[in-house]
């Protein structure tokens, strides 16, 4: 109820619109006969309730429905029992009275004294006896535009001041003690009916004026145009009261029928429903003044439960700010709209309805089964022609009808026989039209065409064609050429004699030819496939915007150039400057604006004949013959609504349940299915209502939802979004502003930020102890590449000592003991000698080369120990005294980085003893910054710097220190000079010397960065 509150707010804005929407209510609803209005009842099978005591529209175009049963209210389409948002519900439930401010909001009244206030959040004020009202019902509430708020009841006027109701006091000269009705009229006076008399008080008046006291028991007030006092009574009908200075009985005419219902709409005419016999209109009511009309009284208009009225016993009656008029009864709810297509008010029964223009305006209308009518706008006569019509048309010289009986000329708007038919094998006369000289062409289904002039019937021969050879409409152009549609694709143009035939292969693709409209540029045909342009010869195929049309019958173009199209789909309209885009692009596809039967089109066009089946009338008005009547529309003032729809947000749902559309709305987490339903309250057409709408943060553009009124989103992820909806009434007139909610989608723990952080966190420490495991299972495979590498070497340097070696050994030996037999001195034992000590030395160095690939010595017992026996080994064997100083613990060291610098200690201590000639070699293990340090010093001599680069010829040791330090990450540096010896260091990480030792070495690091 708060959409457009503002609007409603806005007096000139209201006014404006009000004005706007009466004057075009009134183009033409003037003269309509009641059964001329588009007519719909909602009963308790379309969701209705059962009784309305009491109808009233608020602000936000709700339309109000007061029940014995409770308040409901109704949007065009659902309707939906009201229950306060807050206040509490409603203290009673029998509706007796309703009243909408136009500053918004609802009043209320109830039986035995109870009213509520519904402002437009829907938030309830309640009153009863405690606030000062009277326990009796409220038979009516209004308001004044002074802000007091009043209402009639059974104890009397009672008025609210403040939070309380107070009884009006003699002393304000209000005579009587029952207040029965009351009503407002347009200069802001209160008008109070009471069992003595009708009074009335000025706008901020404190004293009542007695009006009359020549009233019954009055159930409604209202208003006229002339301003004259009407009232309805129990017992005495419907009647003016109070007039001024006039007599009243000059104001119009009494009704002897009971109502409780009055109203005088915005064109001036007045609707009465009964208590019992239906309902009452008089359009013009000053036209029978001093006149009683009974029940029977044929002056007032009648609609009762046999014209499709929800019940005959009526209490309620208003008319809406789009000029609709809605009637309350026992039974439901009923509605009367004015339909832009006006269905003229035909003889029940007929059927094939044949038209034709007649003189000055209307049309003439034959028919199959019923006389011969002439239909008006909003009238009908018949005449006693009774002649059965299928064909008709107009030339220059009358009007001419056709049937089986012959043809006949109106003459004087009397029918004239012209001849008989000429054929004996009749089956239909399918068109006629006139010759321009006083004869006329007859197609005559089968025989084909024939020619009537100068009293005499002539055969005439038409080119070969596919099928019938009789026509299925005939019309003469402005230019004298005669044109004849056939069927399957066929036409023919016969231009000073001469006929042109136009098939399938010119491009007529239309299906059975029945229409014609002459045009400018172009003409058009018609048939039941759609549409097509024909310029000379060249037939074009018109597509249309939307559905394609089909079941085309008739055309005609109105005093703008508007094409107008009798279809299946309904009246089509295609503007003038769509058809001259047309005529010059025969491949543009032209908008169409379509009236149907929401616009009071009833039934279909006739398919085959009687054709043309829409013609335009002398006065400029259009008219459309269908299988179930005839309807006209005046094109140049066609009925429009400029009042845009207002837009509510009715409710958001989720599958864990429901919440109002009120801000600051919060959905709970884990929401799966978000349903928004909206409505708007454009109450004469809500089956053309369209709607589009967008949610921030989900939507990227608007998204056009036709006619449906909810909007669904499926697992909406959690944030704050707003809802927006719009919506456009019949007339495609938007309401720009829309309406908007704001809504929170709570996030699961799951997606909460914090939560996606401890994931993170999480993953990274997962990621950080899978790279653990797997540095720790790269290492455990390379120890054990590593165990199987060292058990290999042990294997060989056992083979080679158990082999090799013990049968050099051997050799030498024996060798020796043959050397001892030559005698000392001889050469040959002295060559013998020194073969064996080449022997000897050669057994030395294999032994140092079994000695290294045994490495268990230092994986038992620690590279400090292994160094120490390495270089006690040395000494014993070379007499070359051998220092090792190690200034570290050796606890955790990586068994690969100890294997590969006892390797590389040992191949420089090897290279010191056997090349360098040195007196005195140091190994040094110590900790040098974040490094590990092994240097091996000799004062011998140095290594020639072709050496140091290229290595020596066959020998592999500085190479050997090179890949045992690039094996484990080290650096090794050779610094030698040829007069001061060599010493070889290797810088290992401590890092991968003990990798597990951080802690250790963490603090030995911190104590390193102290010094």
């Amino acid at each position: 109820m708060r959409v457009l509150l503002a609007i409603a707010r806005s007096g000139f804005v209201g006014l404006a619109l009000w004005a706007w929407v009466a004057c075009a209510w009134a183009v033409d609803s003037r003269e309509r006969d009641i059964g001329q209005f588009m007519h719909r009842a909602w009963t308790v099978r379309d969701g209705a309730p059962g009784q309305v005591t009491a109808l009233a529209q608020t602000a936000d175009g709700y339309l109000w429905l007061g029940t014995p049963v409770g308040l409901f209210r109704f949007d065009g389409v659902r309707f939906e029992r009201f229950r306060p948002r807050e206040g509490g519900d409603f203290l009673a439930s029998a509706v007796s009275s309703l009243y909408a401010p136009p500053t918004g909001g609802l009043w209320v009244g109830f039986r035995y004294g109870v009213v509520s206030f519904v402002d437009a959040d829907g938030v309830a004020s309640h009153y009863a006896a405690g606030s000062g009202l009277p326990t009796s019902t409220v038979y009516a509430l209004g308001g004044t535009p002074d802000g007091r708020i009043w209402g009639a009841t059974f104890n009397g006027l009672v008025m609210l001041s403040g939070k309380r109701w107070r009884v009006v006091s003699p002393t304000m000269g209000l005579p009587g003690r029952r207040a029965r009705s009351l009503m407002v009229d347009r200069e802001g006076r209160l008008w109070v009916a009471t069992e003595e008399a009708l009074a009335w008080l000025p706008n901020g008046g404190e004293h009542f004026t007695v009006a009359t006291r020549g009233i019954g028991r009055v159930n409604r007030i209202a208003e006229a145009p002339d301003g004259s006092i009407w009232v309805a009574e129990d017992d005495g009908g419907v009647r003016p009261a109070w007039a001024g200075e006039r007599d009243p009985d000059d104001m119009g005419p009494t009704l002897r029928l009971a109502s409780a219902g009055l109203l005088f709409d915005r064109d001036g005419a007045l609707w009465m429903p009964t208590l019992g016999d239906g309902i009452r209109r008089i359009t013009h009511v000053r036209d029978w003044p001093r006149q009683v009309i009974d029940a029977t009284g044929s002056v007032a208009q009648r609609f009762v439960e046999r014209d499709g009225l929800s019940s005959d016993y009526a209490d309620a009656v208003i008319q809406d700010r789009e000029g609709d008029i809605w009637v309350g009864g026992t039974r439901g709810l009923d509605r009367f709209r004015v339909s832009r297509l006006t269905p003229a008010p035909m003889v029940s029964g007929g059927t094939d309805f044949a038209i034709v223009p007649a003189q000055g305006h209307g049309v003439w209308v034959g028919s199959k089964n019923r006389p011969l009518m002439r239909a008006e706008a909003h009238s009908m006569s018949s005449t006693p022609f009774t002649e059965t019509i299928t064909a008709a048309s107009r030339d220059g010289k009358g009007v001419w009808l056709a049937g089986p009986s012959g043809i006949w000329r109106m003459k004087d708007d009397v029918p004239s026989l012209v001849s008989a038919l000429p054929s004996s094998q009749y089956t239909g006369v399918q068109a006629i039209e006139g010759d321009g000289a006083g004869g006329a062409w007859v197609s005559i289904n089968r025989p084909g065409l024939y020619h009537y002039a100068s009293g005499r019937w002539a055969f005439d021969p038409l080119p070969p064609m596919d099928g019938e050879q009789a026509p299925l409409f005939l019309h003469r152009d402005g230019r004298g050429r005669l044109w004849m549609g056939f069927a399957r694709n066929h036409l023919v143009i016969r231009d000073a004699g001469r006929d042109t035939l136009l098939g399938p292969g010119d491009g007529v693709a239309i299906g059975n030819v029945v229409a014609f409209c002459e045009g400018h540029a172009v003409d058009w045909i018609g048939g039941e496939l759609g549409i097509a342009s024909i310029a000379g010869t060249d037939v074009h195929t018109v597509h249309t915007l939307g559905e394609p049309l089909r079941g085309v019958s008739g055309m005609v173009r109105d005093a703008r150039g508007d094409l107008w199209i009798n279809a299946a789909q309904g009246v089509a309209r295609i503007a003038s400057d769509d058809l001259d885009h047309v005529a010059r692009d025969p491949a543009f596809r032209p908008p169409v604006e379509l009236f149907d039967f929401l616009d009071g089109l009833p039934g279909t066009p006739p398919p085959f004949r009687p054709v043309p089946s829409a013609v335009v009338a002398d006065d400029g008005r259009l008219w459309f013959a269908t299988t179930a009547g005839i309807v006209s529309i005046d094109p140049l003032n066609v009925p429009r609504n400029a009042t845009p729809p207002q837009v509510h947000i009715t409710s958001v749902s989720t599958d864990m349940g429901s919440w109002p559309a009120m801000p600051p709305l919060r959905l709970p987490a884990r929401t799966e299915r978000l349903r928004i339903d909206y409505t708007a309250t454009s109450l004469g057409m809500p089956e053309r209502v369209r709607f589009r709408y967008q949610l921030d943060g989900i939507d990227t553009r608007w998204r056009d939802a036709g006619s449906e009124r909810e909007a669904v989103y499926t697992d909406p992820p959690p944030g704050h979004y707003v809802f927006r909806v719009t919506a456009a009434n019949e007339d495609g007139v938007w309401n720009e502003q829309g309406v908007e909610l704001a809504l929170d989608i709570a996030p699961a723990f799951y997606q909460t930020w914090w939560f996606l952080v401890l994931c993170l966190a999480a993953a990274m420490a997962a990621l950080y102890v899978a790279y653990l495991v797997r540095v720790r299972r790269i290492e455990e495979a390379l120890r054990a590449r590593l165990q199987e590498r060292h058990a290999e070497r042990e294997r060989i340097a056992r083979e080679l000592h158990d082999t090799l070696l013990q049968s050099i050994q051997g050799l030498t030996m024996r060798f020796q003991a043959i050397a001892n037999r030559v005698p000392a001195g001889e050469p040959l034992r002295v060559s013998m000698e020194l073969a064996l000590d080449r022997a000897d030395e050669a057994l030395v160095e294999a032994r140092d080369r079994v000695r290294g690939l045994r490495t268990h010595t230092v994986d038992s017992r620690g590279l400090a120990v292994a160094l120490e026996k390495l270089a006690l080994a040395y000494a014993d064997e070379h007499t070359v005294p051998i220092g090792v100083d190690v200034r570290v613990d050796m606890t955790g060291m990586d068994r690969q980085v100890r294997d590969e610098l006892y390797g590389i200690a040992r191949e420089a201590l090897h290279n010191a003893v056997a090349h360098a000639d040195a007196s005195r070699i140091d190994l040094v293990l110590d900790v040098e910054g974040r490094d590990l340090a092994l240097h091996v010093c000799d004062d011998g001599r140095g290594i020639d710097d072709v050496v140091m680069r290229e290595g020596r010829e066959g020998h592999w040791g500085l190479r050997g220190i090179r890949e045992r330090a690039a094996a484990i990450g080290a650096e090794p540096t050779i610094a030698s000079r040829l007069d001061g010896g060599t010493v070889v260091s290797v810088r290992v990480p401590l890092e991968r010397v003990f990798p597990h030792r951080g802690h250790w070495l963490r603090r030995r690091f911190s104590r390193h960065r102290r010094r």
